[in-house]
């Protein structure tokens, strides 16, 4: 597919966050995502190569770590301040998983700083664990351009170094977005589809792909105009 074209998905209207939010139907119908708060979307500049850039809209919610497993239903419905909420009545010091959530939640929730904190929590529970990591890594990718040229890396290093991780392939792919580098997007997302389909992230990857490609699809056949 012309790189220029792969994400002209966002430019089409659909834009990566509505993107997500129809992708997280494979996961049984629950999202990441949370009704609109006072959080304000952060806006990166482009770093992406003329002509593999995306396109469209960039009023993209707070950059946040997509976790393996779908928000529950009953916290999914909440606004983002409702979640870090019920996260942190759940957050233990000594249970990594918990604090993942929490700190997903606060950056959703736009509180990057508080995220980095149970980020930093949860790596001292889980000390060999790459999830916070690549959370870690996020945080610093929402300071802006330096900082998301640092978390670009640091995910590179992450998934070279664990090559079969969903979350950490499907989290490059994420922050790709935020970068909008649709190269890296699809490049990332089939990692994760080709790694194990039927998770629930490998479900959302695939979702993802295919309106990636039919939206491509749709373009090419109106003539509308892509970059490349």
């Amino acid at each position: 597919m012309n790189p220029g074209r792969i994400l002209a998905i966002v430019g089409a209207g659909l834009g990566l966050a509505a993107a997500a939010i129809a992708g997280s139907l494979a996961l049984g119908g629950t999202t990441q995502m949370a009704p609109p708060d006072e959080a304000q979307p952060i806006v990166v500049g482009v770093v992406a190569a003329p002509g593999e850039e995306l396109t469209g809209p960039t009023d993209l919610p707070p950059l946040a770590m997509v976790l393996e497993d779908p928000v529950p239903e009953d916290i999914a419905s909440l606004s983002p301040s409702g979640q870090v909420a019920r996260y942190r009545d759940d957050a233990r010091d000594d249970d990594a998983e918990s604090l993942l959530r929490l700190a997903a939640a606060e950056q959703r929730a736009g509180a990057q700083d508080a995220a980095a904190d149970a980020y930093r929590r949860a790596r001292a529970a889980d000390p060999d664990g790459i999830e916070p990591a690549i959370g870690l890594a996020m945080v610093d990718a929402a300071t802006g351009d330096a900082g998301m040229a640092r978390a670009t890396s640091a995910l590179a290093g992450i998934t070279r170094r664990n090559p079969t991780s969903q979350v950490a392939w499907f989290n490059r792919g994420w922050l790709a977005t935020y970068r909008r580098d649709g190269r890296e997007v699809v490049t990332s997302w089939k990692r994760v589809a080709e790694i194990d389909p039927d998770t629930p992230i490998g479900r959302t990857s695939v979702a993802l792909l295919k309106g990636i490609a039919e939206q491509g699809t749709r373009t090419a056949t109106t003539g509308g105009t892509t970059t490349g």
